[in-house]
């Protein structure tokens, strides 16, 4: 089979399964979202977890635009890992020791990752836009709008006078009372109130949650199906299952991560915490040590999900593919 082709099968059967699954998972990726904005302060109210059917799909377009490009980046990059780290003094076709594995996990989820902070940062500002339209309370937006006050209202005058705002005051403004909900209105909003530095709010923690993603998905479920099927092309079911199981452990040791990479891609994140660090410390001083876990079940439900449907598709597709070669209705 041609190396080339055999790479362009993998990133079309994994792009297929990647939008498919990123799809039908993303009501929990939403609750998720939500409830790692929802800062779990003393006298602060529960996250609401009810919302009209077309608000759990609030930001998905983004996500789903973000997928494409880290299907791609995902399976060749992964492909050139392996090949990278092959031991040259074995056979062509003898399986990557474990360490090796984990470098290549490592490398391909640091590439990914540079692709999919933007659309990250459009998906956690259309998922805040989309609550504080069907909260219908001015809560989200209050933070910035008070510390734009504060902030003219400190400005030294010799006489009294209007403020005069600034392009993004007066942005800001705008959108903390109409925050758009489509996906290149809230392009323009971010761009508008924050700049181009908007789109990568929340990048470092990014890229260690999609390095830690990576490594352990695919170590774990590379590492189990050359235990379950050594010799031979993998069941689409058996995919299915090792894809969940895999998933499953990615939440585990990655959650934390996940909390304060949300945090730190909040729309309002300026007003409240400095940097990563900063974030952890004070989820961890004022709201407690488990809620670095917040969002873990909806978050289980979407990546064990989204895992296996990724792997299932992705197996059945590359078991199509090599079985209409090898009948010959492909090159």
């Amino acid at each position: 089979m041609n190396k080339e082709s055999d790479i362009l099968s993998r990133v079309a059967a994994g792009s297929a399964a990647a939008v498919f699954q990123t799809t039908v998972s993303y009501p929990f990726e939403f609750l998720k979202t939500g409830l790692q904005l929802h800062r779990s302060l003393p006298g602060a109210p529960v996250f609401n977890m009810m919302y009209p059917l077309k608000v759990y799909f609030a930001g998905c377009s983004a996500l789903n635009v973000g997928a494409l490009f880290k299907t791609f980046v995902r399976f060749t990059t992964f492909e050139k890992a392996c090949q990278l780290m092959r031991d040259p003094s074995l056979p062509a076709t003898a399986a990557l020791s474990g360490p090796r594995l984990l470098v290549a996990g490592t490398i391909t989820g640091f590439m990914e990752s540079l692709w999919i902070v933007p659309f990250e940062n459009v998906k956690v500002a259309m998922i805040e836009n989309a609550l504080f339209h069907s909260n219908g309370s001015q809560t989200i937006a209050k933070p910035a709008v008070d510390k734009l006050s504060a902030t003219s209202s400190t400005r030294p005058t010799f006489h009294k006078s209007v403020p005069q705002l600034t392009a993004r005051e007066i942005a800001l403004q705008k959108y903390a009372k109409n925050p758009p909900l489509h996906f290149f209105p809230t392009i323009k909003e971010i761009y508008l109130t924050r700049g181009l530095r908007g789109f990568v709010q929340g990048t470092m923690p990014t890229i260690f949650r999609q390095v830690g993603n990576s490594a352990v998905r695919f170590t774990t479920y590379t590492t189990l199906k050359q235990l379950v099927s050594p010799n031979k092309a993998l069941n689409e079911y058996y995919a299915f299952g090792l894809g969940v199981v895999s998933s499953c452990a990615v939440v585990a040791l990655t959650q934390p991560i996940d909390v304060i990479k949300t945090r730190m891609q909040s729309k309002h994140r300026w007003t409240t915490y400095k940097n990563s660090l900063n974030c952890a410390y004070r989820i961890f001083v004022e709201e407690g040590f488990t809620k670095f876990w917040k969002g873990w079940t909806p978050r289980l439900f979407k990546v064990g999900l989204s895992g296996g449907v990724s792997f299932g598709i992705y197996q059945y597709v590359e078991n199509l593919v090599a079985l209409m070669r090898h009948e010959g209705y492909l090159k």
